[in-house]
């Protein structure tokens, strides 16, 4: 059986490989909508012409491996916890895959 204190062993944890995700956003660029119009798409299970695509993470490549850490930078509205909530599980990737070994843990 193999451990992780041989020489040269690294073992990646996280893996995320060409990551994208993409909120919808009900109400077009106005941002208004009304209750009886959020049913009524709910009910049709499509998107209508008012539902606009927010790309909030694009693209994104790493590979964490056993014992590192790993800090995300940026601005407001960068995307930092949307990725972290798809490391997490608890947003699916439109494209990509996140592969993880364990259950990881978000830290603020």
């Amino acid at each position: 059986m193999a451990d992780d204190k041989g020489a040269g062993t690294r073992r990646p944890t996280v893996i995320a490989d060409e990551l994208h995700i993409v909120y919808r956003v009900n109400g077009g660029k106005t941002g208004k909508g009304s209750a009886t119009a959020a049913l009524s798409r709910i009910v049709r299970r499509g998107e209508s012409p008012g539902v606009r695509r927010v790309h909030a993470v694009r693209g994104v490549s790493f590979t964490a491996y056993r014992g590192e850490a790993i800090g995300l930078i940026g601005s407001n509205g960068s995307g930092k916890s949307t990725l972290l909530r798809a490391i997490a599980g608890l947003l699916p990737a439109e494209r990509g895959k996140v592969y993880t070994d364990g259950q990881p843990s978000l830290l603020g």
